[in-house]
């Protein structure tokens, strides 16, 4: 696909993957749709089920906050954020979140793709996250 090609995708039309325990990540825009060029997803995120602090060593990122309130750790700091909350994360930069209340509904972009499909199920042998472009450090503080 060329980036001349349009890419629509309706409510609940991009591929699905569920993690154990609810939350979801819908690919409304996938790399192989773009050329490798950028992607999107829409994240529901359970409380519990946020995932490590991590850093993108090729994707720059955005989020904007649809519904729900998060707590945003980006690089040394922690910012309160709220639903039509946006922010730019060039790589590089350690960031992760954490949810407020029960859920969060976020809708994140990639440039360029490529990370996505580190939320796809797949054989655990081609699991490891420096292959999607992912450092994780699950180490790092959440409080």
């Amino acid at each position: 696909m060329s980036l001349n090609d349009a890419v629509l995708t309706g409510p609940q039309g991009g591929r699905t993957v569920t993690s154990a325990n609810g939350s979801t990540a819908e690919l409304k825009v996938e790399g192989d749709q773009t050329g490798g060029q950028w992607s999107v997803v829409e994240w529901n995120v359970r409380a519990g089920d946020e995932g490590p602090i991590h850093t993108h060593t090729r994707e720059d990122e955005t989020v904007y906050v649809l519904e729900g309130a998060i707590t945003a750790f980006v690089g040394d700091q922690k910012i309160e954020v709220e639903a039509g909350s946006y922010g730019a994360l060039p790589k590089g930069v350690p960031h992760g979140v954490k949810v407020r209340g029960e859920s969060a509904r976020l809708l994140l972009t990639l440039v360029p793709a490529g990370a996505e499909y580190f939320l796809v199920p797949r054989d655990d042998s081609d699991g490891d996250p420096a292959k999607f472009g992912l450092q994780l450090d699950s180490d790092a503080p959440r409080s």
